[in-house]
């Protein structure tokens, strides 16, 4: 059921129903049960993604998938960096999107910058939800003073030049990067595939933001209980990062995955089903 509700477009000034707001972002929902699983996909990534997670529990739970703005290559007509320069911009997307749906407790899962967008939209509308998984996220993903979010100035400058250079040939590496596979992977190949049909000024800014976000100094407002999952190797993501989150989240919950790279959910998807199977039960 849709809720007759009405929201503005912070996108385009405009004010929209909420039909259209579950047009905007393609929001699908599958499966039956009691409990609803709402699944957010990280950068460069759409909601299919999430394919094997969906597989293995739409049997149990009721499923919402949705695209963020810009977030991967099929919603990027609603992207704007002057809407969307911060993450607060997504997490009140986030809210709309539950509101209309008249989902009144949900567990919330998000991969790597999503996660936070969930946080920020937790500490907006906690009623919403009754768990929050964080799979890969960081609260900051820079190194700042004595934390440790395991990129650096120069290093986020080589990464935006080389992206700059030769978007195309970056797209591989950068997949290599955050896989932590050959470029022949087929999770490599479909990263990359999915950057390449993001539009390459629009990942850019987006990946920026990303990079530049911190929202540590928020921690404190969560509420709602955490799970945290982190691959043992993540080039994106560092221990540290996975460690302070469990550290300023009070009452949350820490697990290093037996896996790597940044997209386990896609390469590793047993793995990580299994570890939703003993959160969630």
């Amino acid at each position: 059921m849709v809720a007759s509700v009405i929201a503005i477009d912070r996108g385009l000034g405009m004010i929209e129903n909420g039909s259209s707001i579950l047009e905007r972002h393609k929001v699908s929902v599958v499966g039956s049960g009691a409990e609803t699983l709402v699944l957010i996909p990280g950068f460069g990534t759409e909601q299919s993604a999430w394919r094997h997670v969906v597989e293995a529990m739409q049997d149990r739970y009721r499923i919402v998938l949705f695209d963020l703005a810009g977030i991967g290559p099929g919603n990027q007509m609603h992207y704007d960096h002057a809407s969307y320069g911060t993450l607060d911009a997504y997490a009140r997307d986030v809210v709309a999107i539950l509101e209309t749906l008249w989902i009144e407790k949900c567990v919330c899962i998000g991969h790597s910058v999503a996660g936070m967008v969930a946080v920020l939209a937790s500490i907006r509308m906690p009623n919403l939800f009754a768990k929050l998984v964080l799979l890969g996220g960081s609260a900051c993903y820079r190194n700042v003073g004595d934390y440790r979010g395991g990129f650096d100035t120069a290093g986020i400058d080589t990464l935006i030049d080389n992206a700059t250079h030769d978007y195309m040939r970056w797209t591989v590496q950068f997949g290599q990067l955050v896989v932590s596979r050959p470029a022949e992977d087929p999770v490599v190949r479909e990263f990359a595939a999915s950057l390449r049909a993001m539009r390459p000024d629009m990942a850019l800014s987006l990946l920026l933001t990303v990079l530049r976000s911190d929202v540590r100094s928020r921690l404190a407002e969560v509420t709602v209980p955490a799970v945290i999952l982190q691959a043992r190797e993540d080039a994106a993501v560092t221990r540290e990062a996975a460690e302070y989150l469990h550290d300023h989240l009070a009452g949350s919950v820490l697990e290093i995955l037996d896996a790597s790279g940044h997209l386990p959910h896609m390469s590793a998807p047993g793995t990580v089903i299994a570890a939703l199977d003993r959160h969630l039960s």
